[in-house]
C-alpha cells in the first residue's frame, strides 16, 4: 500500500473492500425504522454514482463517507456543500 492510498486522518487505506462494504450495509438492516426504501436507496446510490466527487467509486469527496453506507440512512442528506444532491427523508 502507498502512502498516497493512506487517509489523512487515520492510518487505514482509503480503499475499501467489497467485503467491508457490505458488512456495513448488513449491520444497517438491524433496525429498520433508521433506513430508506430500496428505491430511495437506489436513487441515492444512481445520484452517487455520477458525482465526481466520488473517490474510488465508493467514498465521497465531501464526507470522507462510504456512499453505500451513509445512503441508507433516512437521517442523512448529501454532504455536498451548500447544494445536497439528495435530502434526508422524515
Amino acid at each position: 500500500m502507498s502512502k498516497q492510498n493512506l487517509c489523512k486522518g487515520c492510518v487505514e487505506s482509503v480503499i475499501v473492500t467489497e467485503e467491508i462494504i457490505q458488512e456495513l450495509v448488513r449491520e444497517t438492516e438491524e433496525d429498520l425504522s433508521v433506513i430508506v426504501s430500496d428505491e430511495v436507496y437506489s436513487e441515492r446510490l444512481k445520484i452517487c454514482e455520477s458525482c465526481p466527487s466520488l473517490q474510488y467509486g465508493t467514498t465521497c469527496a465531501h464526507s470522507g463517507c462510504i456512499v453505500r453506507y451513509r445512503a441508507k440512512f433516512k437521517n442523512k442528506s448529501c454532504p455536498f456543500a451548500g447544494k445536497p444532491k439528495w435530502e434526508k427523508v422524515s
